[in-house]
């Protein structure tokens, strides 16, 4: 199959990548998205806990959010001790004020990866750099900047938003929302739900969309454990 010769990015993340012929599309774009609780944030501490020990590859993690050291804190309770990771130089994490300009998060971007050689980045959540931005227009040319400018740079990266299950797209206004902006310009869209519908644990997770991929197409279970997360038949079944 033509997936066999495409160069993978593996999340590690058990289950996941035999969903997806072996991890996201290397140097892709993707977006996860999921209400609160349906563990979006441990996938992508995950993928870049992962990354560095696993994989040789140095993450980055950008937040709009004020508090990272609590991120920190929840990384602890499965075993990844970030801080440590950090003072080696394979993981960085980074705060934005969500009034940060395109302009200033590129120029950023572009001095951290090539100093510390990043091959992973989440941001989290990215539809805060649009929070002040009306213009469906102006958001799509926002995220379009950002995301071409990280493939050139040879990284693979993961958007993570939140959005309402079940949710189809459409507010009920009938506009567009960010995060369908973020889904037609990503190269994967994987949601993340809080409560089962693939019969088989209290979650599940379906990836809706991954560009030259033959991935599975329904949702398959989740769990979040002691050691993250496990999806598909590697799910425990028993309590």
């Amino acid at each position: 199959m033509v997936d066999e010769v495409i160069d993978r990015c593996p999340t590690g993340v058990v289950g996941f990548d035999k969903i997806c012929r072996g991890g996201f599309v290397r140097n892709s774009d993707n977006l996860v998205v999921g209400g609160p609780g349906s563990g979006k944030s441990t996938f992508l501490l995950q993928f870049l806990w992962n990354g560095a020990t696993q994989f040789g590859e140095n993450g980055l993690y950008c937040s709009f959010e004020p508090d990272i050291a609590e991120t920190l804190n929840d990384a602890m309770a499965y075993g990844w001790d970030f801080s440590k990771l950090s003072s080696e130089g394979k993981i960085k994490f980074m705060r934005f004020s969500p009034q940060t300009s395109i302009e200033e998060l590129k120029k950023e971007l572009m001095k951290v990866i090539a100093q510390n050689s990043i091959k992973r980045i989440c941001f989290d959540p990215i539809s805060v750099l649009a929070l002040n931005l009306n213009d469906k227009g102006k958001i799509r040319e926002t995220i379009f900047e950002l995301s071409s400018l990280i493939k050139r740079l040879k990284v693979t990266t993961i958007f993570v938003d939140e959005s309402l299950e079940g949710e189809m797209g459409l507010t009920r206004d009938g506009e567009w929302t960010k995060t369908d902006i973020l889904r037609f310009l990503s190269d994967s869209v994987t949601v993340f739900y809080e409560s089962g519908i693939a019969g088989v644990g209290d979650r599940a997770v379906r990836i809706v969309k991954m560009r030259r991929t033959a991935h599975e197409r329904k949702a398959v279970g989740m769990k979040i454990g002691d050691s993250g997360i496990l999806a598909g038949e590697d799910v425990v079944t028993n309590e």
